[in-house]
């Protein structure tokens, strides 16, 4: 992938922003370059101790941090999904209202949609999507891969099955109909929580050290994370021009 500067110098190679603008697709592509000009800060820079888990059991942390690592990963521009604590955002979404479907309607009755476009039509919360997908991807896993977890799997195959994920090629038990609550769907809800999770403030338990608000030159207010503003801004710039349309 080529593209230019203001000034009109080319520069090639695929960026994070393709993935999460183009889903696992962008994963499966291959490596993900760094953008010229930015200093990276060492991703040991934003590790601190990691909060007690909220609703993941260790397995499926260990699974969500994984997908999302993949998703975001680490490069020579800087850290990714893990050291910005997404996997910790995730789990207190899941643990808080939204989780517990607050504001969903669960009172039924539910029907198998014949096409698209009615919405939600589960009687399932999120906290029991993600708890029956994760359970049923740890089994495609293990029965694909000689026993494996995706955790433990090779970055590859990693892509491999977000990829069908993504495809909603993967039976999650959720729902009959292709207009059903496919893989398509869930892989749409955990890469919305992943951008959540990315770009939230950092009160809410993601985008530690401000990973994703320093990716995209978003200066939010550093002074309250005992941060200056030069300092930030200065380090991270990016030109406008080259943030996608998904996240100006």
């Amino acid at each position: 992938m080529t593209r230019h500067d203001k000034d009109g110098t080319a520069r090639r190679g695929p960026t994070r922003r393709a993935v999460l603008a183009g889903g696992a697709g962008g994963v499966a592509a291959g490596g993900l370059a760094a953008a010229d000009g930015v200093r990276a800060t060492p991703a040991s820079a934003y590790r601190s101790p990691a909060p007690p888990l909220r609703f993941f059991t260790d397995a499926e942390a260990a699974a969500v941090e994984a997908m999302a690592e993949r998703v975001f990963p680490a490069d020579a521009s800087g850290p990714g999904a893990r050291d910005a604590g997404v996997m910790h955002y995730i789990d207190g979404r899941l643990a808080g209202g939204w989780g517990r479907g607050e504001r969903l309607y669960l009172r039924g009755p539910f029907t198998e949609p014949g096409h698209g476009g009615h919405g939600y039509q589960l009687p399932l919360t999120p906290r029991e999507v993600y708890r029956r997908a994760l359970r049923t991807l740890a089994a495609h896993c293990r029965a694909s891969y000689r026993g494996r977890t995706f955790d433990k799997l090779a970055a590859a195959k990693q892509d491999a099955v977000l990829t069908a994920l993504e495809g909603g090629e993967i039976d999650l038990g959720l729902a009959d109909g292709e207009a059903g609550f496919t893989s398509a769907s869930f892989f749409a809800m955990f890469l919305a929580n992943v951008h959540e999770g990315l770009f939230s403030d950092p009160m809410h338990g993601g985008n530690r050290g401000m990973v994703g608000w320093k990716w995209v030159a978003f200066p939010g207010d550093p002074s309250a994370y005992g941060e200056p503003y030069a300092e930030h801004i200065g380090k991270w710039h990016l030109p406008y021009h080259v943030v996608p349309k998904g996240v100006r």
